[in-house]
C-alpha cells in the first residue's frame, strides 16, 4: 500500500505567518472535485488541507516576537502531527532577504539586511524542521516559492490543453509557445518579486530583490520616501518600486500629504482640524494605520502612484528578462482598478519597443500580465508555493535516488569489467608463461644437439 503523504507548509509573511498542513491526494481518489480553499492543485497534484493557523492569530496585535511566533508554529506542528506516518516534506517561503543556499552556514536563516530589526539573524529553519521531524525540506523567499508554484501549475496547464477550460486561472497558458520563464511579483508591506527562468528559479549571488529597483516617478513627485527604506534599503528607499508603491510607503505618503495640505490650509487661515491618522499618531508601520489605504477612493491620486511604480518594475523585467508572464498579488493588488492602469502604462512606458504580438494591446497584455492562479479561491500564493516547495524536495529526492541506483548500476559494471579484464590478464600472463617455458625448453634442446655434434 502506498504511504500517505502529509506535507507540513509554512508562509513567512511582513506582519503575520501562516502554518498549514496538507495531505496529497493520490490521483485516483482524485474525482474531478471542485477546488476550493481547502482542496486545490497544483500542477498535476492535488492536495487537501487539515489544519491551518496564522501567529499572531487574527484576535491579536502583532507585533510578536520571532520566538513566540516560531514556538507557537513548532507547537502547532507537534499537536496536528499526522498519525502514525508523521510528515514528509516541510517547505518554508519567508520574507527577506533570507539565506537559500543549502551549502552555506547560514542556510535558513534571515540575513543581516532585513528591514525587520527583530528578524535579523533569525534561524527560521532549524526549529521549524525539528518540530516535523523530517529530512525533506523546501526553503526559499515568498516570493521565488509563489513563482515555482505558478510556472508549475501553468506549465501543467498547457500540457493539458485538449481539457483546458478557457475560463480557468491558467487558461491563457494553453496557447502559445512553452513556457519557460515567469516572474511573480507580490506589492504588500514590501514588495518581492520571485524569477523563473528557463524552468528553474534564480538565486545567484543570493535571490531577486527587484523590489528595490528605481523607476521613474511621476512629475513632480516630492515623496522623500519610506522610513523603512532609510537605514539599509538601495538608494535608502528614495524612488524605488518598494519606496513607492509598498503598503507602507502609500501610508506614509497619505501621511504627507495630509500634512503638506494641513500646513498649506493653515497658511491660507483656513485652519481645518489636523488629521487623526497624521504622523504624530500612529506610524504606518502600525497595520491598524495602513488600513486607511483601504478606505480610500478608487480616484485618489495615490493609486497613480501605485500604479506607475509597478508598472515600471514591470517593464524593467520585461527588458531584462523577457519572461513570458508576470503575475501581480499582494495586498496592494486588492485594489483591483490596478491591474488595467498598471497594462495601459506598460504600453506608454515601453513605447513600442519590444515588438512582440503578446504586448501589442491592452488586451493581448492580459495574457501577459495576471492575477494568480488561486485568487479566485482565496487561497494565497505564498501558501502555495511553501507547498511547491515541500513537493521539489520529494522530487529531488526521488531523482536523488533514482541517480544513486545509476550511479551504483555504473559501479556495478565497472566492477564487473574490470574483474573480466583482471581474468583476461590473468589468463594472458598464464599463456605467455607457458609459452615463455616452452620456448626455454626448445632452446636447451637445440644447445644441447649443438654440442653432441661438436663431441
Amino acid at each position: 500500500m502506498t504511504k500517505d503523504i502529509y506535507l507540513a507548509a509554512v508562509e513567512g509573511g511582513g506582519t503575520t505567518f501562516l502554518a498549514s498542513i496538507a495531505r496529497v491526494i493520490p490521483p485516483h481518489h482524485d474525482q474531478a472535485q471542485p477546488a476550493t480553499n481547502t482542496r486545490f492543485s497544483i500542477g498535476s497534484t492535488t492536495l487537501e488541507i487539515i489544519h491551518t493557523a496564522t501567529f499572531p492569530p487574527p484576535n491579536e496585535q502583532p507585533p510578536w516576537t520571532p520566538h513566540q511566533i516560531l514556538s507557537a508554529i513548532t507547537t502547532f506542528f507537534q499537536t496536528h502531527r499526522p498519525s502514525p506516518s508523521g510528515y514528509t516534506a516541510l517547505g518554508i517561503a519567508t520574507f527577506g532577504p533570507a539565506d537559500v543556499s543549502p551549502p552555506s552556514p547560514h542556510y535558513g536563516h534571515i540575513l543581516p539586511g532585513c528591514p525587520k530589526r527583530e528578524w535579523r539573524g533569525v534561524d527560521l529553519l532549524s526549529p521549524l524542521k525539528a518540530a516535523c521531524q523530517v529530512e525533506n525540506v523546501g526553503f526559499d523567499t515568498d516570493v521565488n516559492a509563489p513563482a515555482l508554484a505558478e510556472f508549475r501549475h501553468r506549465c501543467h496547464a498547457q500540457q493539458q490543453q485538449p481539457s483546458q477550460q478557457p475560463s480557468s486561472p491558467a487558461g491563457a497558458d494553453a496557447k502559445g509557445p512553452p513556457l519557460t520563464s515567469l516572474a511573480y511579483i507580490t506589492v504588500g508591506t514590501g514588495v518581492g518579486v520571485g524569477l523563473v527562468i528557463n524552468s528553474f528559479p534564480v538565486h545567484g549571488l543570493l535571490h531577486p530583490e527587484g523590489g528595490h529597483v528605481p523607476i521613474h516617478t511621476l512629475e513632480g513627485d516630492a515623496f522623500g520616501g519610506y522610513s523603512w527604506g532609510v537605514e539599509r534599503s538601495p538608494f535608502r528607499g528614495v524612488g524605488t518600486v518598494e519606496g513607492v508603491t509598498s503598503s507602507v510607503a502609500l501610508t506614509e505618503r497619505l501621511l504627507w500629504m495630509q500634512r503638506e495640505q494641513y500646513e498649506e490650509e493653515e497658511k491660507d487661515g483656513g485652519g481645518c482640524a489636523k488629521c487623526e491618522h497624521d504622523s504624530g499618531g500612529c506610524g504606518a508601520d502600525d497595520a491598524t494605520a495602513r488600513s486607511i489605504l483601504s478606505t480610500l477612493p478608487d480616484s485618489h491620486p495615490l493609486w497613480s502612484h501605485a500604479s506607475n511604480a509597478i508598472a515600471n518594475l514591470c517593464v524593467t523585467i520585461l527588458l531584462l528578462t523577457s519572461c513570458q508572464r508576470i503575475v501581480l498579488e499582494g495586498g496592494v493588488m486588492n485594489r483591483s482598478i490596478l491591474y488595467d492602469r498598471i497594462r495601459r502604462e506598460v504600453l506608454v512606458l515601453l513605447n513600442g519597443y519590444l515588438d512582440v504580438e503578446e504586448l501589442s494591446s491592452e488586451e493581448k497584455l492580459k495574457s501577459v500580465i495576471c492575477a494568480s492562479s488561486w485568487e479566485s479561491l482565496g487561497v494565497g500564493s505564498g501558501l502555495v508555493g511553501a507547498f511547491a516547495l515541500a513537493l521539489d524536495s520529494l522530487q529531488e529526492e526521488e531523482e536523488a535516488g533514482a541517480e544513486e541506483k545509476c550511479d551504483s548500476a555504473l559501479v556495478t559494471r565497472r566492477e564487473l569489467k574490470n574483474g573480466i579484464e583482471r581474468r583476461k590478464v590473468f589468463g594472458l600472463g598464464i599463456m605467455a608463461g607457458i609459452g615463455l617455458s616452452m620456448g626455454c625448453i626448445l632452446l636447451i634442446k637445440i644447445a644441447g644437439r649443438g654440442l653432441l655434434r661438436q663431441h
